[in-house]
C-alpha cells in the first residue's frame, strides 16, 4: 500500500531528526495501516521509549509495536531471529 510505504518513510525521517534516535542504525520500521511494528536492538530503554514516543507522532499512526530489544554492547543488528530447530531426532 503506498499509504504504508509513506507512513514508514515519515517514521524513518521523523526519527533521523530526533536527536535521541538520530544515531540508531538498527531500528527497523514497518506499517501496515495505521499499526507500526518497531524491531532491532538498541542499547538503553530511554531509546527503546524514544523511538516509540518518536513513531507514534507520525500522523497516521494509530498503534504501535514496540519489539525493539535491548543490546548494551551497541551492536548493529544486535537482535536475534527466533531459531526454528525445536524438534532434533
Amino acid at each position: 500500500m503506498p499509504e504504508d510505504r509513506k507512513r514508514m518513510h515519515a517514521i524513518e525521517k521523523a526519527l533521523a531528526e530526533d536527536e535521541r534516535t538520530a544515531n540508531l542504525e538498527s531500528v527497523h520500521v514497518k506499517a501496515v495501516g495505521g499499526a507500526v511494528f518497531l524491531d532491532g536492538a538498541v542499547e538503553t530503554e530511554q531509546q527503546r521509549d524514544a523511538v516509540e514516543e518518536v513513531a507514534k507522532s507520525v500522523a497516521g499512526v494509530k498503534l504501535v509495536r514496540n519489539r525493539l530489544q535491548l543490546d548494551p554492547s551497541g551492536q548493529p543488528g544486535g537482535w536475534r531471529e527466533p531459531h526454528h530447530h525445536e524438534e532434533e531426532g
